[in-house]
């Protein structure tokens, strides 16, 4: 493992970005934090798997980054530790590196932090709002962070855009990471049962998220998606735990997931819903990818649970 750390920043807030795959969006997310309006200090944390030589060159050329390489291929949770383990603030940003964040988005975390907010959540937006599969990829993971939900019932959020103070952060043991997907939801639920009383919804805590854009790995992200929500037994009622290594029980899954994203967005989101219509064709793709996912992931779990 090799850091590229500028030991004179005396950060306000540190933001944390893991890193593997395209290079190119994790320009853009840069682009974006350079743009903030945010007028104090804050560093920048990549945690990279691979040791990518164009990397270091982008990251040095920026006073306020810092890069942690690692040669081995960290797991997302792994990767946020990391980045959290070497941060200089008191408070940490998280965001991913295929999303850009709107110009007062450090800002907006920033101030809800230090207003008495153990962790601050915002919405996930579609930075390609036009591109079938990278829009329906947006639907498929974020129904419940959309512009204008309320800030109730908050179950759990995304890693892509949240703020949260040290403290708490190390209170929960910080993200599973042995896992490919999911080990937001795990962490989420984590914090919390720790401090739901202190969470805030903003917003104005915007992030665009660009999504998977060809169909392969559009395929591949949500039948893997599927594959942990059974795997890890996310919101599934132990009533049919023992029975769930079925098809028709996993095709039940997709049509009430179908319906759950349907009806967020008519609710928070009337307009759209013409995105659902328009796209739909992509929406039964990406579903059908779920469920398959979904009901090998569940298969796996009564394995590994069940049998002797």
């Amino acid at each position: 493992m090799s850091k590229n750390i500028n030991e004179n920043l005396h950060p306000e807030i540190s933001v944390v970005i893991p890193f593997y795959g395209n290079i190119e969006d994790l320009i853009n997310s840069l682009n974006g934090l350079k743009n903030q309006t945010f007028n104090k200090c804050f560093e920048v944390i990549v945690a990279e798997s691979g040791k990518n030589p164009e990397l270091k060159k982008i990251i040095s050329s920026i006073p306020n980054a810092v890069l942690i390489s690692c040669e081995t291929i960290m797991y997302p949770g792994k990767a946020r530790n990391l980045g959290a383990a070497n941060s200089k603030s008191n408070l940490i940003a998280f965001i991913d590196a295929d999303c850009v964040p709107k110009s007062d988005w450090l800002f907006e975390i920033y101030t809800s932090l230090i207003n008495q907010s153990e962790i601050v959540i915002g919405p996930v937006i579609n930075l390609f709002p036009f591109h079938p599969v990278a829009s329906v990829d947006n639907l498929l993971q974020f129904p419940d962070f959309q512009k204008n939900r309320p800030a109730k019932n908050i179950s759990h959020f995304p890693a892509c855009n949240f703020g949260i103070t040290k403290n708490l952060f190390y209170q929960t043991v910080g993200f599973p990471e042995n896992i490919l997907t999911g080990e937001d939801v795990l962490f989420s639920q984590s914090v919390l049962k720790k401090n739901k009383d202190k969470v805030f919804y903003n917003c104005r805590q915007i992030v665009k998220h660009s999504g998977r854009k060809d169909l392969k790995s559009f395929v591949k992200h949500n039948s893997s998606l599927g594959f942990h929500r059974g795997y890890l037994n996310l919101k599934i009622s132990g009533k049919i735990r023992k029975n769930r290594d079925n098809f028709l029980l996993a095709l039940m899954f997709g049509i009430r997931r179908l319906i759950y994203i349907s009806a967020r967005t008519l609710q928070w989101n009337p307009l759209g819903i013409f995105r659902i219509i328009f796209f739909f064709p992509f929406l039964i793709i990406g579903l059908s990818a779920w469920i398959q996912g979904f009901r090998k992931g569940n298969k796996k779990y009564i394995e590994e649970n069940f049998e002797a």
